[in-house]
């Protein structure tokens, strides 16, 4: 089935932007020709001077032509000086204001046609106050033509100079806080080069998907580690993360909002709004941000990207170990990790005979004993592991500083790594757990750019990482891709006309019925029912439908009608529904006197479902309108088992959200059911993304609960649902 349409050229007016970054000079901000400094100072011991000398030493070093902005100084350490941005000699490319009330400033760097300002001054959005915000807007008001701001409360560590000369591929860094990138920049002594470090602070206007996608098109960038607290347009995120995907790049990254507390922090610190988090991890899923909680991490794992190609095969890992012991705590991490040890070959096992004594393991993963590691065959020992056809990758933790051996290992270790960056052999990743971090052959692993961890435990999680996002730009196909095939059929009786005809005439929350005909405009099957007003005209529609049936009070008011009594199902014949006619309708009168009753719904009785699921639609900030799928019924609150999924996905991705829940047991046949017709339910949660983008923007909220899966081949059908429009 083929994605709805939200490509570049979809019409505008529906629930999600039009795909597309937004366009944005980055030539003016890296190399300028003239940058001023307003602000800066000759005073001694003010960080205005620092901040001074700091952009006119690195700014300089790029051929800008760096002049301060002083109301009455006229020049600064010997450098002439403007009284105001108006009036310098030539149109600014950047302009840094330093000054803490920074609006005036920034108006002239406006009115000059300055291509960046980067305001350091904190006491906007993140005081969560009036008057920061009062001033954070007006920041907004100014970004609103061709002049780009970054910040408010950031720094100069965008024209940072980086150690050169190191090997791989470089890291680029994009913080929100600046000593949280701090830590990160030191993977330099890893030898982990690093490209850029871009700090954002308040993104006011320059946002994380702007440098994203810029870092995307950046040939030499291996790895994108990055400290987040928030995110000010979902969509440009998923732009972001898809121009990354598409370019094989791994963004690793620490996103804060996991508990109450980081969340609150967040909105202290920045300003932003973290979102409901299980949403962040679903989106993180679909575009393959690799979600860590610690600096050591995202150091490590993004320094691995750097310095490792992504592997052809499933991630198989030989383990090359020193003791049994370190053999059989790193196997155990991995099949707690899902990391493949795969066993070898018997060709492999039979060449291994020939260097590895008897007595020691010769399968994976192989134990030295430390006899053979310090030989001169030790090195063709690793590259018969290597050669396995079962192997990607090889791991080598080195638990301890044994002259004799750890440098012989390490020497051996280089020197595949260097074949492999050469593109003639597989890659090598180790792990050094000793505390002595001056050893020479330390020193040699980080120099020769070899992905190195500092425990078993974080080098594992590496190593899964690699073969998953291998995996996953393998399989990758951009959502966001045009789209050749045509549009998804619409039932010709429904659709979009329908919908919006509902949503526009019903006041406030539609009832079940006008809910399902929203639904069945867009191909969800649902239940065949009917609406009556009175107990003979149920009879009557009951009989028609088919003995037994079902009856439910229908009212937009009420919801949960199953706990109030509200619901019967299996109503046998004509008296019996006569009778709970007059039962429902009477307890409804009891239970929620202001409720509008709209009359009782008469339904067929779905029978033989292998399960109850819960397909929804709601708002989840960053990121709009977003799917959720549960197990349904009456335990949806219960067991809360439910993914997510944010448009545009695609069929496999409405599969693999389907597999990520513990019910997806239940359609695949437990203890004796039939398996339920999971192609049917993909193909609702299709349909449904096709509803949230037409019609995301009108809808507050969307429940369809219960879905009924019938067995394969039977398909699904929606027998309750509620659509909640937005006003």
């Amino acid at each position: 089935m083929p994605l709805p349409d939200v490509g570049p050229d979809a019409p505008a007016g529906r629930g999600h932007p039009p795909a597309r970054l937004r366009p944005v000079d980055w030539s003016r901000l890296f190399s300028p020709r003239v940058v001023a400094v307003v602000g800066a100072t000759d005073t001694e011991g003010s960080p205005q001077r620092a901040q001074w000398t700091q952009v006119r030493e690195r700014l300089g070093a790029l051929g800008a032509d760096v002049v301060p902005v002083h109301p009455k100084k006229s020049e600064i350490l010997g450098v002439p000086a403007y009284p105001s941005v108006a009036d310098l000699p030539a149109d600014p490319d950047v302009v840094v204001v330093l000054v803490r009330d920074p609006l005036p400033a920034v108006a002239e760097a406006v009115a000059r046609g300055a291509g960046f300002v980067i305001v350091f001054s904190a006491g906007f959005s993140e005081l969560g106050t009036a008057e920061g915000d009062a001033a954070e807007a007006g920041l907004r008001a100014l970004a609103r033509g061709a002049t780009r701001i970054i910040g408010p409360n950031t720094n100069l560590n965008i024209f940072e100079p980086w150690q050169q000369g190191l090997p791989g591929r470089k890291l680029a860094i994009i913080t929100q806080s600046g000593y949280q990138g701090r830590p990160i920049t030191q993977g330099q002594v890893l030898g982990i080069g690093i490209e850029i470090w871009a700090t954002l602070g308040n993104e006011t206007d320059i946002e994380w998907a702007d440098v994203a996608g810029h870092l995307a098109t950046r040939p030499n960038v291996g790895a994108i580690a990055t400290y987040v607290e928030g995110f000010q347009d979902g969509r440009a995120f998923m732009l972001a993360a898809d121009a990354c995907a598409r370019a094989g790049i791994p963004i690793v990254a620490i996103k804060v909002g996991r508990s109450e507390q980081g969340r609150a922090m967040a909105a202290a610190h920045t300003g932003h709004l973290t979102g409901p988090d299980a949403v962040h991890d679903a989106v993180f899923d679909q575009y393959g941000v690799i979600r860590v909680d610690d600096l050591d991490e995202v150091i490590e794992i993004s320094g691995m990207f750097c310095h490792t190609d992504l592997l052809p095969g499933s991630g198989g890992v030989a383990v090359y170990a020193m003791s049994g012991g370190t053999a059989s705590h790193v196997a155990d991490l991995c099949g707690m990790a899902g990391v493949p040890v795969p066993t070898f070959t018997p060709e492999t096992v039979a060449a291994l005979g020939e260097y590895v004594p008897w007595y020691l393991k010769r399968d994976n993963p192989v134990d030295s004993g430390g006899v053979i590691t310090a030989r001169p065959e030790n090195r063709r020992v690793l590259e018969i592991m290597l050669d396995d056809p079962n192997v990607d990758v090889l791991f080598a933790p080195i638990t301890g500083v044994f002259p004799g051996m750890s440098d012989a290992l390490a020497r051996d270790l280089i020197a595949l790594h260097e074949r492999a960056r050469a593109g003639e052999g597989k890659p090598v990743v180790a792990a050094w757990t000793s505390p002595i971090r001056e050893d020479d052959a330390y020193r040699a692993l980080c120099a020769a750019g070899v992905p190195l961890f500092h425990s078993f435990g974080a080098a594992v999680r590496g190593l899964a990482e690699l073969g998953r996002f291998s995996a996953f730009v393998r399989d990758y196909r951009s959502p966001f891709a045009p789209r050749t095939r045509p549009a998804h059929p619409r039932p010709a009786a429904g659709g979009p006309g329908l919908a919006r005809a509902l949503l526009d005439t019903r006041p406030g929350t539609l009832n079940e019925v006008d809910s399902k005909r929203l639904l069945a405009g867009y191909g969800i099957p649902v239940v065949t029912e009917r609406l009556t007003t009175s107990p003979d005209e149920a009879a009557a529609v009951a009989a028609e439908l088919g003995f037994p049936v079902v009856l439910k009070i229908a009212s937009a008011d009420i919801g949960h009608k199953s706990d109030l009594g509200l619901v019967a199902v299996g109503v046998p014949d004509p008296a019996a529904v006569r009778s709970v006619y007059h039962r429902l309708t009477a307890t409804a009168a009891a239970a929620a006197p202001a409720a509008r009753v709209d009359g009782v719904v008469v339904a067929e009785l779905v029978t033989g479902a292998v399960a109850e699921v819960i397909l929804g639609l709601s708002h989840q900030p960053p990121f709009g309108p977003t799917i959720t799928f549960g197990l349904g019924g009456v335990f949806t609150e219960v067991f809360a088992d439910v993914a997510f999924a944010v448009p545009p996905f695609d069929e496999a991705r409405a599969r693999a959200v389907i597999e990520s829940t513990r019910g997806a047991r239940l359609l695949h046949g437990a203890r004796g059911r039939p398996a339920g017709d999971v192609d049917a339910l993909v193909a609702a949660i299709m349909s449904l993304q096709a509803l949230a983008v037409d019609l995301g923007d009108r809808i507050s909220e969307l429940d369809i609960n219960p879905i009924m899966v019938l067995p394969a081949g039977r398909g699904v059908v929606a027998v309750d649902a509620l659509v909640v429009p937005r006003r």
